[in-house]
């Protein structure tokens, strides 16, 4: 095994145990068991659990969901063929429909609990708030939508998006997301111009 074959096999266990069970329901035995590591190992790449989660946090969570989260506009698409674009790709992540956004569900567990995590977390947040601010503040720029607080807008969109997602099973579908969608798209329009 390589050095880093272990760190990367225990980011891949301990990101899939704690989108299943949470920070606190996340039991380091599953991990090092599903990693196939010992548990020497894992103090050797991480200090802690909260080491080893806050890693999986960057390395795998932030990198899952700039995907979910791809707020790119390509040439000669109107922002609302860019949005409607990506939502649809949005859709088509059955298991970020089906059980939410993995760094939503643990900025709910851990920021009220713990700085580190919140400060981490919420920058991921607004990250994510950035790049769609930037959206739509092209539009704006380009004269496709009249003015207005693109940063405001992003934030509602982004929080209303992982609203929708985290909404149990047997409320959550393809269809109700795609739905959701398209009447953020119907608010959008109201700043056409």
């Amino acid at each position: 095994m390589k050095h880093n074959d272990g760190r990367e096999r225990l980011l891949d266990a301990a990101f899939l145990e704690v989108y299943k069970n949470g920070y606190h329901g996340a039991a380091t035995a599953s991990i090092l068991k599903n990693a196939g590591v010992p548990k020497g190992s894992m103090y050797h790449f991480f200090n802690s659990k909260k080491g080893l989660i806050l890693a999986v946090i960057k390395e795998r969570i932030f990198p899952r969901m700039d995907a979910f989260f791809d707020f790119t506009r390509y040439p000669d698409e109107t922002v609302f063929q860019s949005l409607e674009r990506i939502f649809t790709k949005m859709g088509t992540h059955e298991v970020l429909i089906a059980n939410g956004c993995p760094m939503h569900r643990l900025l709910v567990e851990m920021a009220p609990l713990d700085k580190e995590f919140e400060t981490v977390l919420a920058k991921g947040f607004e990250g994510f708030v950035s790049k769609l601010s930037a959206l739509l503040t092209k539009a704006v720029d380009d004269q496709e939508l009249a003015p207005f607080n693109t940063e405001a807008a992003a934030r509602f969109f982004i929080t209303s998006i992982w609203g929708e997602i985290s909404l149990p099973p047997s409320l959550s579908s393809k269809a109700s997301f795609l739905h959701h969608a398209d009447y953020l798209l119907i608010l959008l329009k109201h700043y056409k111009k």
